[in-house]
């Protein structure tokens, strides 16, 4: 008998991917009769998918299960429509993979099938050499994925039947994570086709609701960035995202000092950068951690990782424990009020609490070298101004006294373009030069309650 050796394709979860079917303010995932896929519809999928021939005996309506949400990422495929599309100057959108979703994935997958057991991490898989069964991680099946997700994940794995495999990264946000990089995105492989598919939702999708289309955007960007061994060209901007007392959102142009006021946040409180997505901690406790843009874009409930599902499970007092968050690309850190815990492999869910030194409590999180996804340290400031190393190097927790030397307190700090910019307790902005401040002046001193480095790309921004 002849040994076949099986090589697994397998797309892993690096980014918190989350969103839904369009809505109206809210992108929301639909439930119920209303949504419901016709006999007609699902007995065209059930012609190329034998295993949904039971469910295509009837109008098949959504029940958030597994199931139904493997066929309700078949029809975003099927429905989801796009303007005419050109591609970009740079590498984020050559339109190859662009014309049908549905008969470019059924032209290489004959079989689907649900697992209910995956390594950690993993979304879904194929195997090489002419296998053309896509199976379907549970994680990947829930509602914390989306139809608009999970799309992009198909295409990805059906692009692996065309002989596409990937290698282990060698730097990065991703280094020595075996099979979450592609060479180069101009080979065309895996990682290209999901950095395409969110572009395209991006730019060009007809219908979809707005918050969507920001966050197709934030996942092209973050794919671009951290899956290719040689970075993909990406034409970008960067500028600082200053949040008033207001609740509005300004965008100040870090090199002509002008800012431009872009919209209105759901709430005061912190942000935590996660990659290119924000996500916004309420200062009120009532409310529920989420996604958040900045130009008035709308929501998307579901959560953005675990971690907040965890969050938004506690009560009031229980989040009032949680002062800021930590979100790598290897490592997390959630930084309480007297103790951090640590996820130090992506590999495990194992985790590692250790005390602040001393007996002293956490203030805030800051990144005097820039909100850096690859670096394995970041900077703790505690409420008497002492300074701390925070790592998960070598996948090891610690805490150590830091080396950075400040010249006065500051409750966020951030590189945008390049240069560092510290916020104050008083609302007020500061730019740093080997740790020493000038005020930036602005129409807004006094007011700002939130910054972080923001970026826009000219593929996206442009008509």
């Amino acid at each position: 008998m002849k040994v076949i050796n099986k090589v697994l394709f397998a797309v892993l979860t690096f980014t918190f991917l989350s969103a839904a079917q369009a809505g109206d303010s809210v992108a929301t995932l639909g439930d119920g009769k209303a949504d419901c896929v016709s006999k007609a519809e699902m007995q065209t999928i059930a012609q190329h998918f034998s295993q949904f021939k039971e469910q295509a005996n009837a109008d098949y309506c959504y029940d958030g299960s597994h199931v139904s949400n493997l066929i309700s990422s078949i029809m975003f495929m099927r429905k989801t429509t796009f303007s005419k599309m050109t591609p970009s100057k740079d590498e984020l959108f050559t339109g190859r993979f662009a014309s049908s979703w549905w008969d470019y994935f059924i032209g290489r997958i004959d079989t689907l099938e649900i697992v209910d057991n995956c390594p950690k991490g993993v979304v879904a898989y194929v195997y090489g050499f002419g296998l053309r069964t896509m199976f379907a991680c549970p994680m990947a099946l829930t509602d914390q994925f989306s139809s608009l997700d999970r799309s992009s994940v198909f295409m990805h794995e059906a692009r692996h039947i065309d002989g596409y495999p990937h290698v282990t990264c060698s730097k990065g946000p991703r280094q020595g994570i075996q099979g979450a990089c592609d060479n180069r995105i101009s080979d065309g492989g895996s990682y290209a086709v999901t950095v395409e598919t969110y572009a395209q939702l991006a730019k060009f999708a007809e219908g979809l609701h707005p918050a969507l289309k920001a966050y197709s955007r934030n996942a092209a960007a973050i794919y671009a960035d951290e899956a290719f061994e040689t970075p993909a060209r990406v034409a970008r901007t960067e500028n600082l995202l200053l949040l008033t007392s207001a609740l509005d959102f300004h965008s100040y142009n870090v090199r002509t000092n002008s800012v431009e006021k872009l919209g209105k946040a759901y709430a005061a409180g912190h942000m935590v950068r996660r990659s290119q997505h924000m996500v916004m901690i309420p200062t009120d406790k009532n409310l529920k951690a989420q996604y958040i843009f900045a130009r008035n874009e709308g929501e998307i409930p579901q959560s953005p990782s675990d971690l907040i599902t965890e969050y938004n499970a506690q009560t009031p007092t229980e989040k009032a424990n949680l002062v800021d968050l930590h979100i790598g690309a290897q490592w997390t850190a959630r930084v309480y009020k007297n103790s951090i815990r640590f996820a130090c492999d992506p590999k495990s869910p194992a985790t590692t609490d250790l005390q602040i030194p001393n007996g002293q409590a956490s203030s805030n999180l800051l990144y005097p070298n820039g909100y850096d996804r690859a670096a394995m340290v970041a900077n703790l400031v505690t409420t008497t101004g002492e300074m701390y190393d925070i790592s998960c190097a070598g996948k090891t927790a610690s805490i150590k006294a830091s080396q950075l030397k400040l010249d006065q307190r500051y409750t966020r700090m951030y590189k945008a373009d390049g240069q560092v910019f510290g916020l104050t307790s008083t609302g007020n902005l500061y730019k740093l030069d080997v740790g020493r401040s000038a005020p930036v002046v602005t129409a807004l001193d006094g007011s700002i309650i939130e910054i972080m480095p923001q970026q826009s790309f000219e593929f996206f921004e442009t008509n």
